[in-house]
């Protein structure tokens, strides 16, 4: 493969941005830049008008609970820790602050028997921010699914959650809180409603030129709630706040 310079053109209509697309080929790359600058000239400053706007629900379920590989993962993506790293920290979290369960495990289910202590083992969590996820859980009750509790998918250990142990943050170190903080975010988080919004698509024709933009609107945010200060965003979707498109 040969490296190839290409040009997009981007259109900003305030409340939205949509790129250029061929409406032959539905290529958005222009590899031909006298070709792009074209296009910029001919539509900077004209109105666009709104040819088709599509909506689709969709759901997304929460995340699985973590076996040592998925959290040795998401500990390097989030902290750059090495899975040895991980597998320390998990190690004190296990053995000498008894805050974590076992963690060499493979399986990312509990087993029916670990249901009777989901709700202590909430309590026990149940900190700060954690705390009002916590009270909502338990208020409505707690709805074991196979999503995460199915004896057919646990071997000698399952999943990798919070122990009953009566927590003390100021035993941890900043890492061991890190850690125990994805566990403990995690285990709330599959416990709650799916994340709901609408994928909306609009195409914008501009002196004959088209450009699409995609964007969402929530409907509910779920579990993502849990990680709502950080960035959740796996998609090139805009926000789309209430708004006529």
């Amino acid at each position: 493969f040969v490296p190839k310079e290409y040009s997009s053109v981007n259109v900003d209509f305030g409340t939205f941005k949509a790129t250029w697309r061929d409406t032959k080929t539905s290529q958005t790359r222009i590899f031909d830049k006298a070709r792009a600058e074209e296009i910029v000239k001919k539509v900077n400053g004209k109105a666009g008008k709104v040819s088709d706007v599509q909506s689709e629900a969709k759901k997304e379920n929460p995340p699985l609970l973590y076996d040592l590989t998925e959290l040795q993962r998401d500990a390097n993506v989030k902290y750059g820790f090495t899975a040895k790293q991980t597998l320390n920290l998990m190690q004190k979290l296990y053995e000498e602050h008894k805050l974590l369960t076992y963690p060499r495990t493979d399986s990312r289910y509990l087993g029916s028997d670990v249901v009777p202590s989901l709700k202590d083992r909430l309590e026990t969590i149940a900190v700060g921010e954690n705390g009002k996820f916590v009270h909502e859980i338990l208020k409505g009750g707690i709805k074991v699914s196979k999503r995460f509790v199915d004896d057919s998918k646990v071997s000698d250990h399952h999943a990798i959650i919070p122990t009953e142990q009566p927590l003390k943050l100021s035993n941890l170190t900043f890492d061991e809180k890190r850690i125990y903080d994805l566990v403990v975010k995690r285990f709330l988080a599959v416990m709650m409603e799916p994340f709901e919004y609408d994928r909306i698509t609009v195409n914008v024709n501009i002196e004959l030129e088209n450009f699409f933009a995609k964007g969402r609107v929530v409907k509910s945010e779920g579990w993502k709630r849990v990680y709502q200060n950080e960035d959740q965003v796996d998609d090139d979707s805009q926000e789309v706040k209430d708004q006529t498109l």
